[in-house]
């Protein structure tokens, strides 16, 4: 069992490992992209630039509430229909500070409605401004039409009806029917 110690304190086989590792990689071809010429797509699970949909937004305020760093501003007032006397929540601010956004999607988890009215699945990642306090502060309006912000070649801003689960616009819209489907006879 000595023997075998000072062997292994004498050669460092550790290291040998380590260095096998490296040493796999200094023959394979390496990747550089020339950004911004060309561009990597980002995966399906990536958190880019926030995409918000005042329409299907319910006015909970949950996504707020589930932000750590509290960076999601929502103020809303009451209105009353004349004719139905019925009351309704109407959105007067909603701002996010996306300079103190950790991208953590707990704000996409919260929200209620299906599809999420506040979704962070959009491929975009190209979000450098000059000034910071103006350029990554998004009220409701900006955070629709994505103004100033570079989106990712395809990818289509909420204005234009992105979709969250499918920014690039990639998968079919509508499901297959009861006759569409192969294999299936009509009765």
């Amino acid at each position: 069992m000595r023997l075998k110690d000072f062997l292994a304190r004498l050669v460092p086989v550790d290291l040998f490992k380590g260095l096998a590792v490296t040493g796999g990689y200094l023959l394979k071809r390496k990747e550089t992209v020339q950004y911004p010429e060309k561009r990597l797509e980002p995966s399906d699970r990536f958190r880019g630039m926030f995409g918000y949909d005042s329409e299907r937004c319910i006015d909970c305020a949950l996504c707020a509430k589930a932000c750590p760093i509290e960076i999601i501003y929502l103020a809303d007032r009451v209105e009353i229909n004349p004719e139905t006397k019925k009351k309704k929540k109407v959105i007067t601010r909603y701002d996010i500070d996306v300079k103190r956004c950790m991208f953590c999607g707990l704000c996409e988890e919260a929200c209620p409605t299906e599809p999420p009215s506040i979704w962070l699945t959009s491929k975009t990642y190209e979000g450098a401004v000059y000034e910071r306090n103006e350029g990554l502060y998004f009220d409701k309006q900006r955070l629709f039409t994505w103004q100033g912000v570079r989106a990712f070649p395809g990818v289509r801003s909420p204005a234009e009806g992105q979709d969250p689960k499918d920014p690039m616009g990639r998968k079919p819209t509508s499901e297959p029917t009861k006759g569409d489907a192969p294999g299936e006879k009509e009765p």
